[in-house]
């Protein structure tokens, strides 16, 4: 096979006689001094007269008619319908001005969900945030012990540098 060879579908082609008279003068002529293409020409050529050689089988059926039989039926009752009364008109209209509303929808429970979500973020981390008063019998900071929880590095994990884990280095 050479670069100047033609594609299969156009050897195809040129055994289904749908090829215009150049074209095909020219795969002849091409195939004629190409073994590659003259070989794949006579296995084509072999398949087509195989097919050519099946029985004619009955389908049974005309799909083509029944086809457009419900295209037809499909379509007859829409022209036959009479004109909707006043008040069916003015529902559609007004259903129509909330379609673009409505194809929102979709998106509205996720955008709640994430919005209260951000929403009780802010609100727990604001929380963990503010100094609660000393109160007698408890320690004065409790809201930075917990805070102490949140560290940078997990316990038992070595500091990547000095300075990451203050100036004594992890206490833990």
């Amino acid at each position: 096979m050479t670069s100047t060879c033609p594609p299969a579908d156009a050897l195809s082609a040129l055994i289904d006689d749908a090829l215009p008279p150049a074209a095909r003068d020219a795969l002849f002529a091409h195939s004629a001094a190409c073994p590659h293409c003259a070989a794949q020409l006579a296995e084509l050529r072999a398949l087509h007269d195989a097919f050519q050689d099946l029985p004619p089988m009955p389908v049974g059926v005309d799909l083509g008619a029944r086809v457009i039989a419900r295209l037809q039926a499909e379509s007859a009752p829409a022209a036959r319908r009479s004109p909707a009364p006043p008040r069916a008109r003015w529902l559609a209209a007004l259903v129509g001005l909330f379609e673009p509303v409505l194809a929102w929808r979709a998106a509205f429970v996720p955008l709640v969900g994430t919005t209260a979500a951000l929403g009780l973020g802010v609100l727990l981390g604001g929380m963990l945030l503010t100094e609660e008063p000393a109160t007698p019998g408890r320690a004065p900071n409790v809201t930075l012990a917990a805070m102490s929880l949140f560290n940078p590095v997990p316990p038992g994990n070595l500091c990547p540098r000095a300075d990451a884990c203050g100036t004594t280095g992890n206490s833990r």
